[in-house]
């Protein structure tokens, strides 16, 4: 056999053996317009406190990952939409609950959860929906506020 054959042949089985490893989801994009036209709360604001609410699920957007509540306590420094007068606010969102070498895990290809550090006073650009009970949550909802855009760490403003 000729040495072009050995070379598809290899190039063939490299694709279907990378093609089968590589797995993904699909993540919207959302807009800025978007994101705003959906919002009813849209802030610059700072974490100042966060911790575990009494909330346990077993089960998020539809596999067995478990997860617990979390409630961030926010200093809100601008607001770009909804009520001015706001000065605090508690953001509702959520943490794995399975942890691998003490660090949180998440299934592969699972939803990403957000994460803040009240200690490092940074600010973030968050767009926000109004849950029933008063808190706020990711306009996006509460899969992939990590990338989707609606929770955005803002860097080079003054602490």
């Amino acid at each position: 056999m000729t040495a072009c054959f050995y070379r598809c042949f290899l190039v063939a089985l490299i694709l279907f053996t990378v093609t089968t490893l590589a797995q993904a989801r699909g993540v919207r994009a959302w807009s800025y317009q978007e994101l705003l036209d959906k919002a009813d709360f849209v802030v610059i604001a700072r974490p100042t406190a966060t911790g575990d609410s009494q909330e346990r699920l077993q089960s998020f957007s539809g596999r067995p990952q478990p997860v617990v509540g979390v409630e961030t306590k926010f200093q809100v420094s601008a607001v770009l939409k909804g009520e001015k007068s706001t000065k605090e606010f508690v953001l509702h969102h959520y943490r794995s609950a399975s942890s691998r070498y003490g660090f949180p895990y998440t299934l592969p290809n699972g939803p990403t959860f957000i994460t803040f550090d009240p200690a490092k006073k940074r600010p973030y650009l968050l767009f926000l929906i109004r849950e029933a009970d008063g808190r706020y949550a990711p306009v996006v909802g509460q899969i992939d506020p990590a990338i989707s855009g609606d929770i955005s760490e803002l860097h080079g403003m003054a602490k």
